[in-house]
């Protein structure tokens, strides 16, 4: 009698066990769906927020927020919904008359990547310019570029005469001396490149003239743009 009662109690352990383990199982799978729902929940609008920051863009714009449009192109085309999950990129296409005498941002059509490579390459070649360099008085080129050929002979010790123009000092005194001949090059190509910058920048207009969505989840997927 003894031996049954401690069977029953044991199969009523194991019982319970299996009770509190089921119970266990289904609490797990509940909070896993319900942390699935909120990611996806969470997902939907991130990519809901990509597209009301796109369509803002469905309309004309100047150079710099093309520039900007190319920042967040790239943001999302590297989201987890992108890489992962085989959402489409968002391809971004402009027409542009081009620069006249540039390398950068030149006549033609092409995809928005192309025109963020000549803004990198544009911005890299200007920070170089705004360095401060030992052999410029620990100066930068574009310091200088603001400066009359006075200011920069008399930078660099050369004290011309009080009645010399400023044309003439550059002749005589700075395109003489191997350093400042060097600098007044510089000076003449950062300024070359920021006037193309900001001409691309400023200057330019660009209209939206078509976008396409995706049928089935109603997602941007390409803008194309014409210069104005």
């Amino acid at each position: 009698m003894e031996n049954a009662s401690k069977a029953l109690i044991m199969a009523g352990s194991i019982l319970i066990a299996l009770l509190v383990i089921g119970m266990l199982v289904l609490g797990y799978r509940n909070i896993s769906s319900l942390e699935q729902q909120k990611e996806n929940a969470e997902g939907n609008m991130s990519a809901l927020d990509y597209m009301r920051k796109f369509e803002q863009f469905n309309r004309t714009l100047y150079g710099s927020e093309l520039l900007s449009l190319a920042n967040l192109q790239e943001d999302y085309n590297n989201t987890a919904d992108v890489l992962y999950e085989g959402y489409d990129r968002i391809e971004i296409t402009v027409v542009t008359d081009g620069i006249v005498n540039s390398p950068y941002f030149a006549a033609g059509t092409y995809n928005l990547d192309a025109i963020s490579n000549d803004q990198a390459k544009i911005e890299s070649q200007l920070a170089q310019y705004e360095k401060a360099q030992k052999k410029y008085n620990n100066r930068s080129v574009k310091y200088y570029s603001s400066k009359r050929n006075r200011e920069i002979a008399n930078d660099f010790d050369m004290d011309p005469p009080s009645s010399m123009p400023d044309y003439d000092i550059a002749t005589n005194y700075l395109e003489t001396n191997s350093t400042t001949a060097e600098l007044l090059q510089e000076i003449q190509d950062y300024k070359e490149i920021s006037t193309i910058y900001n001409e691309f920048r400023t200057g330019k207009k660009f209209r939206c003239t078509n976008v396409v969505y995706n049928n089935q989840n109603g997602r941007i997927r390409s803008m194309y743009f014409e210069e104005i």
